[in-house]
């Protein structure tokens, strides 16, 4: 990310472990990163404090593969769709974002059925162009590419 803003930088960590966790009120997501690339993890609610927009958790952005946005939720899979794609909406128009943007939410609880939510998945991917991985299983570990659109 090659951006002068200082908030932006001041809230954006590189990490380049050979996995990458972010975590808030108990969710977890962790992305293999078994190369050690350098990951940009942005924190969100630190790059907009005083935002009424709905807004995701984090950014991580593995450079010059995709830029992937997580919602740590705990039910409410509609709502966290819509800060993905609010989130998306700003990060795309800044300087350095990637080309190929992709979605998580890891939840708790779900009342939408797995058809409900590949529905869900398939409107994104359409809308947007965001591919989605929607889960409950917070052991899942994540690999970056997957959110290009390429199974691996």
């Amino acid at each position: 990310m090659l951006n002068p803003d200082p908030l932006l930088q001041a809230c954006t960590e590189t990490l380049d472990g050979p996995k990458i966790t972010v975590k808030r009120d108990g969710r977890r997501a962790t992305f293999v990163n078994p190369e050690r690339a350098s990951i940009n993890c942005l924190d969100v609610d630190c790059w907009t404090p005083a935002s009424d927009q709905p807004k995701a958790d984090y950014i991580l952005s593995k450079q010059s593969i995709v830029d992937v946005i997580v919602e740590l939720k705990g039910k409410d899979i509609e709502y966290a769709a819509e800060q993905i794609v609010a989130t998306w909406a700003r990060w795309k128009a800044i300087p350095g974002a990637s080309k190929k943007f992709g979605g998580l939410i890891v939840f708790t609880r779900c009342p939408f059925r797995a058809a409900e939510i590949n529905n869900m998945k398939k409107r994104l991917l359409r809308q947007y162009g965001l591919w989605m991985e929607i889960d409950k299983d917070q052991k899942t570990e994540y690999r970056f590419e997957t959110f290009t659109g390429h199974r691996i």
